[in-house]
Order: structure tokens, then C-alpha cells, then sequence
């Protein structure tokens, strides 16, 4: 049984783009980097997303240029005649789930800190930061495990 499942996050490199196909059916385009290498060898290749359905509808106006983005889906080679008679091919994942940032741009977690940073002085929050919480105890308590049968009939497999 093969299994085709890819997991691509990075930036969205162009605005998603909704069609209407003539039939009625939604599909959403838009690129993610995909990288490889390191150093002086460092190389991205730019990945097809496709987005079908109530999924391209609904989400293709969140799927903004630079936007954080993480796509999971399949992954197909696409490929078509070019106008000129010759071949082309294009590396795509066909969308099955997307994580989107959320609305805003900031994520919640950054919102939290910006609240705090405004409503307590920045010296308290360091100490805060440094110290253990009151409630933290050394002593942690761990109860005797009994086995169902004897150790020495475990086997590794």
C-alpha cells in the first residue's frame, strides 16, 4: 500500500487565486517555497497549491502574499501541453488541510504578551520570569508499579 501525504509550511508567495470552473466548481492556486539543501547549496523550489470546493471558496481570501501558511495534502506532478506544442510540468499538493494565521496577523499568544507588557512594569515580569512558581515542590511522589506477570517473561520482540 503506498501512502501520498506531504506537509508544506512557509510563506505563501503570490495571493491565492479563486476560478469558477464552467461547471460551478471552486479551485484556489497559490505557491509555498519548499527548501532544501543548506549553506551555498541551499535551494527552493516553489510548490503548486491547490484548494478545491467550499474550502477554496471560503478560505482563498485569507491565503495573503507572505502569510504564514502550513498545507497538507497529496502530492501529484501536473502536466499539461504548452501553447507552443511543448511539454511542462509543475510539482503540486492538492490541499486537504491548511493552517491559516490568524485574523489580524498576530498569533495569540504574542497578543498575550503585548497585553501584559502594557499592564505590568517591565521588572516584575523579568522576576516573574526567573523565578519558580510558589507551588513548585522538589519532591515528586512515584508509587510502586506491579507488574501482571514476572519480569523475567518479558521478552524483547
Amino acid at each position: 500500500m503506498a501512502i501520498n501525504v506531504i506537509t508544506v509550511s512557509g510563506n505563501v508567495g503570490k495571493d491565492a487565486v479563486l476560478r469558477v470552473t464552467p461547471n460551478g466548481k471552486h479551485i484556489a492556486s497559490f505557491s509555498l517555497p519548499a527548501k532544501s539543501g543548506f549553506g551555498d547549496n541551499e535551494k527552493t523550489s516553489w510548490l503548486n497549491c491547490k484548494m478545491f470546493g467550499t474550502m477554496a471558496e471560503k478560505l482563498s481570501g485569507a491565503v495573503l502574499k507572505g502569510a504564514k501558511v502550513t498545507v497538507c495534502g497529496e502530492f501529484v506532478i501536473e502536466e499539461w501541453t504548452r501553447q507552443d506544442g511543448s511539454q511542462a510540468q509543475t510539482p503540486t499538493v492538492l490541499v486537504r488541510d491548511i493552517d491559516l494565521p490568524p485574523r489580524g496577523g498576530t498569533q495569540p499568544q504574542q497578543q498575550a504578551t503585548q497585553q501584559a507588557s502594557h499592564s505590568q512594569p517591565q521588572q516584575q515580569r523579568q522576576a516573574q520570569m526567573s523565578e519558580p512558581p510558589m507551588d513548585f515542590d522538589d519532591d515528586i511522589p512515584f508509587a510502586p508499579v506491579t507488574l501482571p506477570f514476572p519480569r523475567h517473561a518479558i521478552h524483547s520482540i
